[in-house]
């Protein structure tokens, strides 16, 4: 073994068994939120998840701090790795029970609608396209455009002062 191998192999003897026991509160902590989130797997995903990539960068955090000084910036480089490492744990865990963003929002529609009693189809069809802004009520382009198709043959136009007029002549045909 070379000389960065030995030296990195005695940091993590040393060290992995104090850093282990700074990650688990963390660990914990994420695995009862998981459990009153999702129930036993997402306790049990997001503690594997949290405790994966908390250690890690914990170790990391205390490795690249080894030769500083002051206690104080050495705790806050490792507890900084240690939140950072949770807070990529959590992120993992989320996608691994949820599947990501598209996976979430057909969740979120469905219970959506038990909830409300309706049927499936009516709310995603009132929901823009990867989002839960929902377009029901909103206004459409689409009678505007109807109107002003058929204005050659409406003699509603009459009754318009001549700016009016222009003005919906220029929306029909910007380019007169």
């Amino acid at each position: 073994m070379n000389l960065a191998g030995k030296g990195l192999a005695q940091f993590l003897t040393k060290n992995l068994g104090s850093v282990t026991k700074a990650v688990l509160p963390g660990t914990a902590l994420n695995a009862g939120f998981g459990l009153l989130t999702s129930g036993p797997v997402g306790g049990l995903t997001f503690a594997a998840t949290d405790f994966a990539t908390s250690l890690p960068a914990t170790l990391l955090g205390r490795y690249a701090g080894r030769n500083i000084k002051d206690k104080n910036i050495r705790g806050l480089i490792e507890g900084g790795a240690n939140v950072a490492g949770s807070l990529a744990g959590t992120e993992l865990g989320s996608r691994l029970l949820m599947g990501g963003q598209q996976q979430q929002i057909a969740q979120q529609i469905e219970q959506r609608s038990a909830i409300n009693q309706l049927p499936l189809y009516e709310q995603i069809g009132e929901l823009a396209p990867g989002t839960q802004y929902q377009t029901a009520g909103l206004p459409s382009s689409q009678p505007f455009e109807e109107l002003m198709n058929q204005m050659p043959r409406n003699t509603w136009m009459q009754y318009l002062d001549p700016a009016d007029q222009a003005m919906l002549q220029g929306a029909i045909n910007p380019r007169l």
